[in-house]
């Protein structure tokens, strides 16, 4: 008889405490939560988006690298914050205002893509940064232009390559022999050699390369002063022949 009653005090004194709670309308997680300090949230101060483009300048040019179709480019959040690190934010990615969601998530303050639109339009690309509870959100949004590949043609004098006399449709050259050089501005690539050359002088055999010196035409032209040739050049990227430009140029012999 001893033994039951000591069961039965027990288990009283279990229920109880239990029957009291859900009569207070409690659970365990309410009394744990009821002790835990409240950590200030993480507060965003400055939100910038920066981007950057793949494609290749010459040297010395002080300009913006741009972005053409098949080139690929990186969007940073650049996010000041205060009360905690940007990395523990969630953020999401929209091209287009379409959700890119395998470059979203929690800490994926960068985005990456190729370029679809053609030059003279935009890529948009939206992001939204936020916490869990999303009592932080911030939304921002980019618009970036797309442009084309450039080629600027230059003569020189002598072995030099590289004089100032840039040229638009047409150049003038004050001898028979002449060294032209073409830039290229804008290509998805990391060195010359990734292009291919061609050069198309009237009345001589096409110059095709992709040589270190493919981007040089040596040329000697029969004309007499006072007359022109048309010269045609294309530059290719093979790897991305969307990349691609031509020119005509009208050399005047003087």
């Amino acid at each position: 008889m001893k033994k039951i009653i000591f069961t039965i005090v027990i288990s009283a004194i279990i229920v109880f405490p239990l029957a009291s709670m859900a009569a207070l309308d409690l659970n365990l997680d309410d009394l744990l939560n009821s002790t835990t300090t409240t950590t200030p949230g993480i507060a965003i101060n400055k939100f910038d988006l920066i981007w950057s483009t793949d494609t290749y300048t010459p040297f010395g040019y002080e300009g913006r690298n741009l972005p053409t179709i098949g080139s690929e480019i990186k969007v940073d959040a650049l996010i000041n914050a205060s009360g905690g690190s940007a990395k523990s934010l969630k953020y999401s990615w929209f091209l287009e205002d379409i959700f890119q969601q395998d470059q979203s998530g929690y800490g994926k303050d960068s985005f990456s893509f190729y370029v679809q639109q053609m030059p003279g339009q935009y890529q948009t690309v939206k992001v939204q940064a936020f916490n869990d509870d999303r009592s932080i959100f911030q939304e921002k949004t980019i618009q970036i232009p797309v442009t084309e590949p450039e080629l600027i043609v230059y003569s020189s004098n002598g072995n030099s390559h590289f004089s100032n006399q840039a040229s638009g449709n047409s150049l003038n050259i004050l001898s028979d022999k002449i060294s032209l050089i073409v830039k290229p501005y804008f290509f998805s690539i990391q060195k010359l050699t990734d292009l291919i050359f061609e050069w198309d002088l009237a009345g001589q055999k096409p110059i095709i390369s992709s040589n270190y010196d493919a981007s040089i035409l040596n040329l000697t032209t029969n004309n007499a002063s006072g007359t022109s040739d048309n010269l045609y050049i294309r530059v290719t990227n093979p790897e991305e022949e969307r990349q691609n430009m031509s020119q005509s140029i009208n050399l005047n012999i003087l």
